[in-house]
């Protein structure tokens, strides 16, 4: 038996409780989503792209941690739930965003606008890469152009001196016999 024995005690408090939050303040692994939401991990990804870039969603507000330990807010089930089934108007509750006037069509020629620019300005780095791309190809075809004349010329001067080379030894082989 030990005799130096030490009791001690101390306070436990549990830190994942489930008491403790609320249904809002609740963060779910990115495979419960997925589960409860039926969607692959591509899919969940493309919800969080659109909540953030659309809905203007803070990405902290839907998910935190990172790599195999990214977990997703109450918040973001709830919204790409709404997403997923096209209730919109629900969703821009949820976020907070008002919804569009106009009946939409406003919204919708500001969407194509801001992606009008960005095809543009797609357009025209794809167009200077192009140029680019010319450039370089015509660099390398002038190379390989002077690279083969040089080539040629060494292949040439090998021959010559290789024939010459063979003319003396058969004269030298003539004039010794």
């Amino acid at each position: 038996m030990i005799e130096d024995e030490t009791v001690i005690d101390i306070d436990a408090e549990q830190i994942d409780s489930a008491e403790h939050e609320s249904i809002d303040e609740r963060w779910y692994s990115a495979a419960q989503v997925q589960r409860i939401l039926g969607l692959n991990k591509a899919a969940l990804q493309k919800a969080i792209t659109k909540l953030t870039s659309i809905y203007s969603l803070n990405i902290h507000t839907l998910r935190r941690g990172g790599a195999r330990a990214t977990e997703y807010s109450h918040v973001a089930l709830e919204a790409i739930k709404l997403l997923n089934t096209g209730k919109f108007g629900e969703l821009r509750k949820l976020v907070g965003k008002p919804a569009p006037s106009d009946s939409g069509s406003a919204s919708a020629i500001v969407f194509v606008g801001e992606h009008h620019q960005v095809a543009a300005s797609a357009a025209s780095v794809a167009d200077n890469n192009l140029a680019q791309i010319s450039s370089f190809k015509s660099g390398l075809l002038n190379n390989y152009r002077e690279l083969g004349r040089a080539l040629g010329k060494q292949a040439a001067a090998e021959v010559r001196l290789g024939f010459t080379e063979e003319v003396k030894a058969a004269l030298s082989d003539l004039q010794e016999s």
